[in-house]
């Protein structure tokens, strides 16, 4: 039923749920597993010039922390799991959730895409956004939303 499955993963409280759950779901399906990181960009927006137009923005790139390390070793387990095929893919991009929809998981094929939910406050979704509520709006595929909060079996 799912050929591929994107994970979508981050450096947040829920990353070994969201990907053992989808480790359990490529085993169950014999699917490839796409490990999958965007980090955010920052744009930052320089003075208003004298003819009150926005100068030219910055965009800077995150690099206070790499992913590298976590991603293999997920790769690794997923690998000895059993799971037959493991990618990684890493990127930057200002709108991460909507690049994993609309770029990342059309270009590899996904047919379910894994993902977690921190459970934000409200006033951050608000200013920070949500990136699983990106994927959910934004996929064209199955999306499979891991929470956080929910107790351990």
């Amino acid at each position: 039923m799912y050929k591929n499955i994107l994970v979508a993963l981050d450096n947040g409280p829920c990353m070994d749920l969201v990907s053992k759950e989808a480790i359990g779901h490529a085993l169950a399906f014999g699917s490839t597993l796409i490990l999958c990181h965007v980090k955010k960009n920052t744009v930052i927006y320089n003075s208003v010039d004298t003819m009150g137009m926005l100068t030219v923005p910055h965009m800077i790139q995150d690099h206070s922390y790499s992913m590298d390390e976590p991603l293999e070793k997920i790769k690794k387990g997923a690998l000895a799991a059993g799971v037959k095929v493991v990618e990684i893919v890493q990127t930057h991009s200002s709108a991460p959730g909507i690049a994993i929809a609309d770029t990342i998981a059309p270009g590899y094929e996904v047919d379910l895409i894994v993902t977690g939910r921190n459970d934000k406050s409200h006033i951050n979704r608000l200013l920070l956004g949500s990136v699983s509520s990106n994927i959910i709006n934004y996929a064209s595929c199955d999306v499979l939303l891991v929470r956080n909060n929910r107790s351990e079996e």
